[in-house]
């Protein structure tokens, strides 16, 4: 059984090994390298935390393959299921997507990689498990004490600003969502004012043509303001969408789906706003 501070370090290994695999198959893909990852540091926390569930709820298990796998595929499933199902409630966007893959639920997950995440965990467990308990096991106390709360004061850290990024995306996308409620109803004014403007030509009459005239000049003037008014909320809503902070960038970088989905979620608002 491990103890709270070899499960930490555990945590932390595997969660370095992972952001490893993810920047390897990342960099094969891509051509070059790309920080992956959901926090800033050289870690990815759900393979931290898949790989000590696995490891907690499936060693008495261990020395049974066929037990060992299917409970492998169905805690890492579980996992990546819950992951990507909060992850889109807090973004509102995928950050990994398994649309196009035979046997997927939501785009969240899907029977291949079900089926790899169980492989890779078997492996974990037979092979490369021992080899980390037994570096575990070798390291003093006082320097498996001092690396736990290294690892984990940079760990909160790095949580912290990712947290404040989520939270500045999340107020961008609320002032967005306002922008485009804002040129809906100025586009329904111009709407009612052009309305007018028709309704105003079809009754018109010799004795009230000098009338209509400066109604229609006063409706124009109306029209300029309202047009001037929507290019504004436009601009602003753009320079929105373009921001370019650390946090939105490397994000974009190391996930550049996630960019895109909020992108197009946001268009689509948009027009249906209007």
């Amino acid at each position: 059984m491990l103890t709270i501070y070899e499960a930490v370090l555990c945590f932390f290994i595997y969660a370095i090994l992972g952001w490893c695999v993810e920047v390897i198959y990342a960099t094969v893909n891509s051509g070059k390298f790309v920080n992956r990852g959901f926090l800033n540091g050289p870690y990815c926390p759900i393979y931290g935390f898949g790989v000590l569930i696995v490891v907690i709820c499936l060693t008495p298990v261990s020395g049974r393959l066929l037990p060992l796998f299917l409970g492998s595929v169905g805690l890492t499933t579980a996992l990546e299921l819950v992951t990507g199902f909060l992850l889109e409630k807090i973004f509102h966007a995928h950050w990994w997507d398994y649309s196009e893959e035979p046997f997927q639920l939501g785009g969240y997950i899907c029977a291949k990689f079900s089926l790899l995440w169980g492989i890779a965990c078997v492996l974990v467990i037979r092979v490369v498990h021992p080899v980390v308990m037994g570096l575990v096991h070798w390291l003093p106390r006082w320097l498996e004490l001092t690396l736990v709360a290294v690892f984990s004061v940079a760990f909160a850290a790095d949580l912290a600003i990712t947290v404040a990024g989520i939270l500045h995306i999340r107020s961008n996308l609320r002032l967005m969502n306002r922008i485009a409620k804002e040129l809906h109803n100025l586009s329904d004014a111009v709407g009612e004012n052009l309305s007018d403007g028709v309704m105003d030509a079809m009754e018109r009459t010799e004795k009230s043509k000098q009338e209509l005239a400066l109604r229609r000049e006063l409706t124009g003037v109306e029209l300029d303001e309202l047009k001037a008014k929507a290019a504004q909320l436009s601009e602003r809503y753009r320079t929105i969408m373009e921001e370019r902070t650390f946090w939105t960038r490397r994000m974009r970088r190391a996930f550049p789906q996630l960019g895109e989905q909020l992108r197009e979620r946001m268009k689509e608002r948009l027009r249906r706003d209007r």
